[in-house]
C-alpha cells in the first residue's frame, strides 16, 4: 500500500543523511521507524460486553461509553426488528 505523507525539509534531509549511512532507501528508512511505534504491533480490537437483550457494546479505557450510545443501539434494534 503507498501512502502520501508531507514532512518539513529537516526531517526529510535527516532521513536522507539516515539512508544513505545505512545504504537504504528512504521509504525502507521510514518502514522501520514506523514497525517500531509503541504498541502498533499489539493493536487489538476493544473488547466487547455482551448484553442480555443480545446486542454487543465495545468497550475501551479511552472513550466513554453514554447514554446516547445506549440510544443509538436501541434505535438500531428496533429497526431491525430484533428489539
Amino acid at each position: 500500500m503507498q501512502l502520501t505523507v508531507e514532512i518539513d525539509d529537516e526531517t526529510y534531509a535527516g532521513l536522507e543523511v539516515l539512508a544513505k549511512r545505512e545504504h537504504a532507501t528512504i521509504g525502507s528508512v521510514v518502514k522501520r521507524a514506523i514497525v517500531r511505534l509503541p504498541g502498533l504491533k499489539s493493536v487489538q480490537p476493544a473488547p466487547v460486553v455482551k448484553m442480555p437483550h443480545g446486542y454487543s457494546i465495545p468497550v475501551s479505557e479511552s472513550v466513554p461509553f453514554t447514554s446516547e450510545d445506549v440510544y443509538r443501539i436501541e434505535e438500531e434494534l428496533y429497526r431491525e426488528g430484533k428489539a
